[in-house]
């Protein structure tokens, strides 16, 4: 009985949702025939639903057209980009073709300036045509490697300073121990700056180490290893913001100032270093970072 009862319960309760139902009339002002139409609430639930997932795709279709246009309007400038670039080059081609003598004239002249005398081709000259086009360049093809290496020996070496500051507190050399009275040797120089402030790479090289020494010795810091055998080291860093063996260029940051390690307050401790270039003898030596700051970029 209990279980009968349940399930006529359950289909009165159907019956009267079912029954469930606005009236719309319509009554003419001037009498006449009245109209009703009755709807029931779950055909008035089913167009609510159709109208609130309608207006989802819609609402959804308007946030991804925005992300669509900025893809089309990045692809359009990268082609734009190519394009012009494709056209650079073709045009520098021609234009190198039709004035090889002239390449010619400005090689023999750097080359003579350099080197003090006229560039010899021996027997290239004699050859076919396309070897005496080549020929025509090679006085300037010299000198242009002696320029890209003269860039690439400035662009390792260590110049200016690693941290947007004029205040130096303590010089490379001997002084007076800040933790004691006896006097020891300061391998480095140290910039005074607040906790955060960015510290940057004072030269192209690729991070040696980038490691944490804890409460001692330098704290967290990080080596850069330089063409020529020069390593830089930047030390007591609150945070390090490159990893060993990454690339870095002039002026990438690298970390940022704090006071780890043996520290009495918020500096940068800066150091040049001099590795030897024979792997069975190797050592590092220190130099006065100054005649490097000192350097202007």
């Amino acid at each position: 009985m209990p279980s009968r009862n349940a399930a006529e319960y359950s289909r009165e309760r159907r019956v009267r949702l079912d029954t469930r139902a606005f009236t719309l009339a319509v009554i003419p002002a001037q009498g006449g025939f009245k109209r009703e139409w009755r709807i029931a609430y779950s055909a008035i639930y089913f167009i609510f639903g159709i109208l609130i997932v309608t207006a989802g795709l819609i609402a959804f279709s308007l946030l991804q057209r925005a992300p669509l246009e900025e893809d089309k309007r990045v692809s359009a400038e990268l082609a734009s980009a190519w394009l012009a670039r494709w056209e650079i080059l073709e045009n520098g081609k021609y234009r190198i073709a039709e004035n090889l003598d002239d390449l010619q004239k400005i090689g023999d002249e750097y080359y003579r300036t350099i080197f003090g005398a006229k560039p010899d081709l021996g027997e290239i000259g004699q050859t076919d045509s396309a070897l005496q086009q080549s020929a025509k360049i090679l006085p300037l093809m010299s000198v242009m490697r002696i320029i890209t290496a003269r860039e690439e020996a400035y662009a390792s070496m260590p110049l200016g300073i690693a941290v947007r500051s004029n205040q130096i507190t303590s010089l490379y050399g001997r002084r007076i121990d800040p933790f004691g009275l006896e006097t020891n040797f300061h391998t480095g120089i140290d910039f005074a700056g607040g906790v955060g402030a960015p510290i940057y790479a004072t030269a192209d090289g690729v991070i040696a180490s980038a490691a944490d020494e804890g409460t001692s010795g330098l704290g967290k810091n990080v080596r850069i290893l330089h063409k020529f055998g020069l390593i830089t080291v930047y030390a007591h860093m609150n945070d390090i913001s490159v990893r060993k063996d990454q690339k870095v260029k002039r002026g990438e940051l690298i970390g940022f100032v704090g006071t780890t390690g043996r520290s009495t307050g918020p500096h940068l401790h800066y150091e040049v270093r001099v590795r030897s270039l024979e792997p069975d003898n190797y050592y590092e030596l220190t130099y006065n970072p100054m005649p490097f700051i000192r350097e202007k970029l």
